[in-house]
């Protein structure tokens, strides 16, 4: 039941998408880890940790943080790019950590127009421009304690269950049960089963 009502949000968020999003207000962009662990033969003996990537970006706009989550193969700019693309409307000011792949992300990624960076290594705000990505750091810790009220989220639902997260974050919002069915009773009317 749970995999179903993932599966209808994630269609409601193709049916009515939370982004492009970003100009005239700032987008923090950052890369986290979310763990999984797999049971070697079954669920007896050693667990094997299972790291995946997820590419999040946030507006600073709305508090709570919420933002856009997306799954990543690899953390590199060529996987970054295209979701920034995808997400941000031209004319973006984007936030970064110092990341590689980040850098000059202007005259990689069209619609961002302005881009800053903070090296944690030395800031965590940076004193001079007072770039931080403490917004995205703040939608981190919410999206991670969900996972740890959940015990955990195995790699195949990882994305929808983001999409879950978005949808009540950006849809859901105050009253999920009346938007729920809503969605419900468009879905199953348009997607007869």
């Amino acid at each position: 039941m749970s995999q179903l009502l993932r599966d209808v949000v994630t269609w409601d968020l193709q049916q009515r998408p939370i982004t492009p999003f970003g100009a005239p207000f700032v987008a923090k962009v950052d890369e986290k880890i979310i763990n999984d662990f797999i049971y070697i033969r079954g669920n007896r003996g050693r667990r094997a940790r299972i790291d995946n990537w997820v590419f999040g970006v946030v507006p600073t706009r709305y508090s709570p943080a919420r933002g856009y989550f997306e799954v990543l193969e690899r953390r590199d700019r060529a996987s970054l790019i295209p979701i920034l693309q995808r997400v941000l409307l031209p004319g973006a000011e984007v936030h970064s950590d110092d990341w590689g792949a980040h850098f000059n992300i202007t005259a990689h990624a069209a619609t961002v127009q302005t881009h800053g960076v903070v090296v944690h290594a030395a800031n965590f705000v940076d004193p001079v421009t007072g770039v931080h990505t403490q917004k995205e750091e703040s939608a981190w810790s919410r999206l991670k304690n969900k996972v740890k009220m959940r015990k955990g989220v195995r790699n195949y639902n990882l994305q929808s269950f983001l999409n879950q997260h978005m949808w009540r974050d950006w849809i859901g919002e105050a009253d999920v049960f009346n938007n729920i069915i809503e969605v419900l009773t468009r879905y199953f009317t348009n997607n007869p089963v």
